[in-house]
């Protein structure tokens, strides 16, 4: 199967890589020739990593003739099943591309976006209507496992159970979202969190440092294996009913951008890619924190494959 991947910029090369991975041709699309360049570049090194850590039997030498880059929107899509469009996260952009595609796609193509927040099908109710739906990587996409798929009244069931079973057979697992929230699942499950770690230190019962120290330690720590409702199960649905009656009344119900962030977006510092956020990352630290991440989850991901896949 031929797939089209449209957009080199954060997301798209680990997007490709999967399918590379799964042993589909892949046409890696975008308007800047330093952007593929520097995509094809990326998924060359991420492949030699995952093959040097035993994570793949093969190396780069073998997948990389799977990878064409192209400008031309039209060249990607040609004989393509599959395309993904994985461009800024923008409706005019998304639009402009969307347009072209209908222009140029197989008639039963599929096409799905890899936004992480905007409910496209229903934004453009017009475009393939049955065969235009999300399915959402997270970053890195080659490394972590879970694809949301999130399809609309509209949509081909057929379609999302054929594309569940393709990013299966590519070593992903999947989840299927009926309908649409705002953030689907995991960023809302992941910001309620926040909310509340934000309240915690608003409180000043617990400082940013203990609540990392906390999630990475207790509750990451046993997530990376047992579910929220396992978790419950293993707790005592009894337990469960009485820590719900207690605590759910205290948690906050905030619904404003938390202070903290705010203040810290005025002064400009947004994290590892300006050097500072609510930790430091100046130097050589950023690249550090970069490079620590991503082996620290591809020793996770041999783990995973191990005891969950």
């Amino acid at each position: 199967m031929k797939v089209a991947v449209i957009g080199s910029g954060v997301m798209g090369p680990g997007i490709a890589q999967v399918f590379m991975m799964g042993g589909h041709e892949v046409a890696l699309n975008d308007v800047s020739e330093k952007a593929l360049a520097d995509g094809a570049a990326r998924i060359r090194e991420n492949l030699d990593l995952m093959h040097g850590m035993g994570l793949l039997d093969k190396g780069s030498g073998d997948y990389m003739p799977l990878l064409t880059t192209t400008g031309s929107l039209r060249e990607a899509v040609e004989g393509s099943r599959l395309v993904v469009e994985a461009a800024p996260e923008r409706p005019d952009v998304k639009q402009a591309i969307y347009n072209e595609l209908d222009k140029i796609c197989a008639e039963d193509a599929v096409i799905v976006s890899n936004t992480s927040s905007f409910p496209l099908p229903d934004m453009f109710p017009d475009f393939r209507p049955g065969r235009f739906f999300v399915a959402h990587f997270f970053n890195p996409p080659q490394v972590i496992p879970l694809v949301e798929l999130v399809k609309s009244d509209r949509t081909d069931d057929g379609a999302v159970e054929w594309l569940k079973k393709e990013l299966e057979a590519c070593g992903k697992k999947t989840v299927v979202l009926t309908g649409y929230k705002m953030g689907f699942l995991v960023n809302r499950l992941q910001t309620a969190m926040m909310r509340e770690a934000f309240h915690l230190i608003r409180c000043g019962v617990v400082k940013p440092e203990d609540v990392d120290t906390a999630t990475v330690a207790a509750i990451g720590f046993k997530s990376a294996w047992q579910g929220t409702f396992d978790t419950m199960d293993y707790i005592g649905l009894d337990t469960v009913a009485l820590a719900c009656g207690a605590i759910f009344p205290d948690l906050s119900n905030d619904t404003g951008v938390p202070e903290m962030i705010t203040e810290k977006v005025r002064e400009g510092k947004l994290g590892v890619k300006t050097g500072q956020g609510f930790f430091n990352y100046e130097g050589d630290r950023g690249a550090e924190v970069l490079k620590r991440r991503q082996k620290v989850l591809l020793e996770q991901l041999k783990l995973w494959k191990k005891y969950m896949s």
